[in-house]
């Protein structure tokens, strides 16, 4: 044991070193978290931390789908049966064997077993989760495998902290920016404004438009601290509005000019619960102003319960998120844009059931920290690419894109927007627990493991059996989310010159094994193990040990030994250990290589009294460890074991199923697997890169230095400066939110959620009969209608809606926002959607508007689409194709790109049949043709759409 001691001593002094490359033989190697497809190649370090006001552990914050009368310390004096463990309970405790830098009794998550898990857990075959009779046992970690899909593992910190902080809930504030939007004429009185003219940009003669929470203001006349809290009759230009302070400024005799101001939204709260004040200039600083390691002036490590480790992302479990009061609505989770800190309301688990959880939420939010947006590297809805048709970073979009996309799109004619893991909540695919990971047809419109964008982009390769759609191209996509993610996670560059990069993700090191059985006559079962050299880790990092897990029904062989058949050096093990230790479970000990005082069956330190180092609990594990600095760049190893199946030997059906644990200097602790069984090629290949999904990483030592180099930050720096970004919090608006309610009671229960059908029905999906006599959706509001009928009429004032295989028996007018009328989905129709009156697209006040319209339309009454302005960076577009349009067309000063039919030489718009004329006045950017005017006049700009 001495010598071990010594070994183990001379380990840690050797990486302590500011010369630690003289100690580890791997080198200096560029540390990357490398972008490659399907793989996992860095990993994030989460630390939960339940927050309980004052220390009252009976109003804890609820923090997965059992929890709601658990406590996060394990506490059980105060609750009702089952009485719930402590949160990620029962972690795995680490011996000598499994953490060779001698952590004895460190623990570590096990969250994939746990019954009262941290976050979300579902068996993805079942659909059931802890706390149901069904729950087999065992699951997936929704969250990891939601950011797996994203090339990131997901590191819970053990145990979750508690947090005495008295914040019950976490309050957003609604202020004002210096930015003015609009100017407008019109007055208030009482709480309603009214605009009298068409809105500008101040001091131009662009047109703009209102919005709802802009701070308005016309020098004193206006009450400080005024803004919009509701359209009325207007969507942006003239008409009617509500505000939230009641007053009397002009009148409709004499209107005032209003300047409208943008609005921010922060939480002071989050800021000080994260660590994250602004007013911390000096030491201790806020985290933002941190480096990794810590370094003068800010020294001090941000305080419990957060992570002494800066670069370790703090996540915050509230009872509620509160939205100002003029603000009504839900909110599940809000975190900083590039900075460490979430927060996780009680409704993103308890909204009001646990089958009403939004379970993407908490991958969500990290990626918020990893620098991602809700329009960025292909999330969000469609957008304009350059004039060449490619995008610029962080624009792009993401396949299938529609034959006449428009900007603004988020629909079934365009499915990347809502697949999209970033996307914002209100645009966003939301599902259920039972089927965000599940294979269930019943869920594959809302499973988030299985759809072909993986929630996150780039697609997942190859594409999944009998899918058509291809990758997006580097015109589509420049940088996905993946390359971006990835790229803030160097930490070196190709010529080693430091750069200022993220802290909170860590490169995995590649590390794999290959194994198969030894051929020829009588084969006893003895399996071939080879493992490569770990390769795109950090500088200097090696793999210190290697666990094999049995499965089950497998057993080594009694008096089997251990054989290497090839090393790369001679001192390359330190020694090899068996669980359980033979006084549970002799087994004839024959270590060809290195044995040590761990072999000896008298030592009590190993087995009975201590957990397992085995992936499973149940099973037979063999331990390998290498002697320092472990097993390096230019390393390689070749050893094999006798395994029994049964009393049999092993075949390569059996050893399919074994596990392989890595366990890395830095102390990250990932499993891998061999891969579907019976296997369909041989060798079986396990690697780092590819995580077992039923198998919990660990992080057993955080303050490990591998080798001398320049800080990094703990967040994702701004690209431009190198810092960290400014504070800005992501899904702090509850209008970008899904979910919403429209009406509460007077206890604040939702009596009305967001509804596209005048409350008929909740959600965004409507279908069958809808009453009348007018629906209107309004700002905020995404409606997807499909095989249905409107029994009057359809006003869209700054929504989004598709009208699909449907029929609206009155007018439909959209006076802003974007407009699909989807051609349908069944070739054999011949029609998708009737409107028996009149479509009327635009107003009199010159707001944004973006359309397609067709193939296979049918409009009864005229067309009508005037006065779309076309403003820099929310450029417009808009589509009339393959339709029929029986009562005229009027084309009347749109400044947007317009196309009517299909121009020479394209394909992505037919031409239309048009009765009652065509005119067109002041329409500079009108395009199309083949279309056929079958009775009424056209005009002259006109002339050019009819086909020759």
């Amino acid at each position: 044991m001495r010598a071990l001691k010594w070994r183990l001593e001379r380990i840690v002094s050797c990486f302590l070193l500011s010369a630690a490359a003289a100690c580890l033989a791997s080198g200096s190697a560029n540390a990357t978290c490398t972008n490659t497809t399907g793989a996992v190649t860095c990993y994030i370090k989460v630390q939960p931390i339940d927050v309980c006001p004052n220390g009252d552990m009976s109003s804890c914050a609820p923090f997965n789908t059992v929890s709601s009368t658990g406590y996060p310390d394990g506490s059980t004096s105060q609750q009702t049966p089952p009485n719930l463990p402590q949160a990620g309970y029962p972690p795995q405790t680490l011996t000598r064997q499994t953490a060779p830098l001698e952590l004895n009794g460190a623990q570590v998550s096990n969250n994939t077993i746990s019954t009262n898990p941290i976050g979300f857990v579902v068996d993805p075959a079942t659909g059931c989760f802890p706390g149901q009779a069904c729950y087999p046992g065992t699951g997936v970690d929704v969250t990891r495998k939601l950011l797996n899909n994203m090339g990131i593992e997901l590191v819970w910190i053990y145990p979750m902290g508690v947090s005495t902080a008295n914040y019950s809930t976490l309050d957003v504030k609604l202020a004002s920016t210096t930015t003015a939007v609009a100017s407008c004429s019109g007055y208030i009185s009482n709480t309603t404004l009214t605009i009298t003219s068409s809105c500008t940009f101040p001091g131009t003669a662009n047109p703009a438009s209102l919005a709802v929470y802009d701070f308005l203001s016309s020098g004193t006349t206006i009450a400080s601290g005024t803004f919009i809290t509701a359209f009325g009759t207007g969507a942006g230009g003239k008409g009617t509005y509500t505000v939230n302070l009641s007053q009397t400024a002009g009148s409709s005799k004499k209107p005032i000019t209003i300047t409208a101001n943008s609005f921010i939204l922060t939480s002071s709260d989050l800021q000080t619960l994260s660590d994250q004040d602004p007013s911390h200039t000096s030491d201790p600083c806020a985290i933002r102003y941190m480096t990794i390691p810590l370094s003068s002036p800010c020294t001090t490590p941000p305080p419990s319960p957060l992570s002494s480790d800066p670069g370790t992302i703090n996540l915050f479990f509230v009872n509620d998120l509160n939205p100002p009061t003029a603000m009504p609505g839900t909110l599940y989770g809000f975190s900083w844009i590039g900075n460490n800190g979430v927060a996780i309301g009680g409704k993103a688990f308890f909204a009001p059931t646990p089958l009403d959880a939004r379970p993407e939420t908490i991958a969500h939010e990290l990626g918020h920290n990893l620098g991602l947006d809700h329009t960025t590297y292909g999330a969000g809805p469609w957008t304009r690419p350059n004039a060449d048709g490619s995008y610029t970073a962080p624009a792009g979009v993401e396949p299938p894109i529609p034959a006449t996309p428009f900007p603004g799109e988020c629909d079934l004619n365009y499915p990347g927007c809502a697949a999209n893991l970033m996307t914002a909540g209100s645009q966003r695919t939301t599902t259920t627990l039972p089927c965000i990971l599940s294979t269930d047809p019943a869920c594959t419109s809302t499973s988030f493991a299985q759809t072909m964008v993986e929630q996150v982009t780039p697609f997942t390769y190859p594409w999944p059996p009998g899918t058509t759609t291809q990758p997006p191209t580097s015109a589509q996509l420049p940088t996905s989310q993946r390359t971006r993610v990835r790229a803030s996670g160097l930490l070196f560059d190709n010529t080693n010159s430091p750069l200022n990069f993220s802290g909170l993700l860590n490169p995995i090191p590649r590390e794999t094994t290959t194994a198969q059985l030894e051929t020829g006559d009588g084969s006893t079962g003895r399996a071939i193990f080879d493992l490569s050299s770990p390769v795109d880790g950090k500088p200097g990092e090696t793999l210190v040990a290697w666990v094999l897990t049995l499965p089950e029904e497998q057993k080594f062989a009694r008096h089997g030994g251990f054989h290497i058949i090839s090393q790369s050096r001679q001192d390359l093990f330190q020694d090899v250990d068996y669980y359980p230790n033979p006084v549970d479970n002799p087994l004839k000990r024959n270590i060809a290589h290195q044995p040590s005082d761990d072999n000896d069956a008298d030592n009590p330190g190993f087995g009975a009294t201590s957990s397992s180092p085995c992936a499973s609990a149940t099973a037979e594990c063999l331990v390998v460890k290498f002697q320092a600095p472990g097993l390096g760049e230019h390393d390689s190893i070749s050893f094999s074991k006798s395994i029994l199946s049964g009393d049999a030997p092993i075949t390569n059906d059996d050893l399919c199923k074994a596990k392989i644990t890595y366990i890395f200097s830095d102390g990250f602790v990932t499993t891998s697997n061999f891969g579907g069984c019976p296997p369909a090629s041989l060798p079986l290949i396990a690697s780092s890169w590819h995580p077992d999904p039923h198998v919990a990483p660990h992080f057993v030592k955080s303050d490990l230095l591998l080798a001398a180099k320049s800080s990094s930050l703990p967040c994702t720096p701004d690209p431009t400066t190198g810092q960290c970004p400014s504070l800005k919090a992501a899904d702090i608006d509850v209008t970008t939110e899904g979910g919403q309610c429209l009406v509460t009671d007077a206890t604040g229960a939702c009596i009305q959620a967001q509804s596209c059908d005048n409350g008929a029905t909740i959600g965004n999906d409507v279908s069958g009969i809808i009453s009348g006599p007018n629906v209107i959706i309004r700002a905020g509001q995404t409606c997807n209608y499909t095989n249905c009928e409107f029994k009057g009429s359809l006003t869209i004032n700054g929504a989004h809606a598709l009208l699909q295989n449907c029929k609206v028996d009155g007018n439909l007018t959209m006076n802003s926002g974007t407009l699909n009328l989807a051609t349908t989905s069944d070739p054999a129709a011949t029609t998708s959607v009737l409107v028996v009156g009149n479509v009327q697209i635009g107003s009199t006040d010159n707001l944004l508007n973006g359309f397609s319209i067709g193939p296979k339309v049918n409009i009864g009454g005229s067309l009508t689409i005037q006065n779309i302005p076309d403003i820099p960076g929310n450029e417009q577009l808009g589509y009339v194709c393959g339709s029929m349009l029986s009562g005229g067309v009027t084309l009347n000063n749109n400044q947007i790109l317009l196309q009517i039919g299909e121009p020479a030489g394209q394909r992505n718009c037919p031409g239309n049949t048009i009765a009652g004329g065509l005119s067109c006045t002041v329409n500079p950017d009108l395009i199309g043709g083949g279309n056929n005017l079958v009775s009424g006049k056209v005009s002259p700009q006109c002339a050019f759409l009819l086909a020759p």
